[in-house]
């Protein structure tokens, strides 16, 4: 879409007399710093097939925002509107504005108990949350690849290993506890300010399934592509260091706390299963679907030892 226009549709939009935007990213969705003399603001353009999921993410963050977490604010519109609707050739585009968070992402060396504690912060309040939240099970998290498998006419053999683990891992894990999920809390979703506040962003994949499975997400320090048996001892240092912070707001019974290391397992089928669906079949070949196979084989061994 053509910037000017864009301006010229905020400025319509909001009682904010804007002055300039520069492109932040590209991808699904497409993002803007808004500026407003020396002021700025975060926008985003999303595409209608993502409505359903932006409309879930803005509700998450009205309830966090009235709770007092430190997630992005969204600006209403003119008409008290959380979002604006954008007419295209294409189809209707939908554009949220919020206040701009100037952070960076932290690093390795962060201090990972006070993100333990933010993160435990987030699951206590979200306990309450009344919203709809999609529900992932099994399907989501393991019979997607396994199935992708099968469309891309991989080894029947190899699929077969892929899914007898699959299941197995399921069956241990089932039974967690269930409840809000944000479901991709990366370090790449927080961000800390120069005042050392931290922030939770990127609502989108929020969903019911395992809380233990964001702590998994946020404390697993193997190397995804490449096997490397230290993954094993660092992801369980962060893990530690995690829970210390964790745990001060929410507990995790001893199921939960072992389920750990099934999870990291499990997150190679799901995460696999949605690089797939985003990029086409194509996107990966044989010989990287062996190798992440071999990861995991070589991965359940050590958790055996262990």
């Amino acid at each position: 879409m053509n910037e000017k226009k864009i301006l010229n549709i905020l400025i319509d939009s909001y009682s904010i007399n804007f002055n300039a935007l520069q492109l932040l990213r590209e991808g699904g969705c497409v993002s803007y710093c808004i500026l407003r003399k020396n002021k700025k603001y975060f926008f985003k353009l999303i595409p209608s097939v993502f409505m359903d999921t932006a409309k879930q993410s803005l509700s998450i963050l009205k309830y966090l925002e009235e709770k007092g977490f430190p997630s992005p604010r969204i600006i209403l519109t003119k008409n008290r509107l959380p979002y604006i609707e954008i007419d295209e050739a294409d189809g209707k585009v939908f554009g949220v504005l919020f206040e701009f968070i100037d952070g960076q992402e932290p690093s390795k060396e962060e201090n990972i108990e006070t993100i333990g504690a933010l993160v435990g912060q987030l699951h206590s309040i979200m306990s309450e949350y009344k919203g709809e939240l999609p529900v992932h099970g099994k399907e989501f998290f393991i019979d997607r690849y396994t199935d992708i498998l099968e469309k891309k006419d991989y080894d029947s053999r190899k699929i077969e290993m892929f899914r007898e683990y699959g299941n197995n891992l399921w069956k241990r894990v089932e039974d967690l506890p269930r409840g809000f999920c944000h479901g991709d809390l990366h370090r790449g979703n927080f961000l800390r300010t120069s005042s050392g506040r931290y922030y939770l962003i990127d609502f989108d994949t929020s969903c019911n399934a395992f809380p233990i499975y964001d702590i998994m997400i946020m404390c697993n320090s193997t190397n995804y592509f490449n096997f490397d048996e230290k993954g094993y001892q660092e992801s369980k240092n962060t893990y530690e260091a995690f829970l210390k912070g964790y745990t001060k707001y929410c507990t995790l019974n001893d199921k939960e706390l072992k389920a750990f290391y099934d999870l990291i397992a499990i997150y190679h089928y799901q995460l696999q299963a949605t690089i797939i669906e985003i990029n086409g079949l194509d996107c990966v070949d044989d010989k990287f679907l062996d190798k992440q196979l071999d990861w995991l084989i070589r991965w359940r061994g050590q958790c055996k030892i262990n």
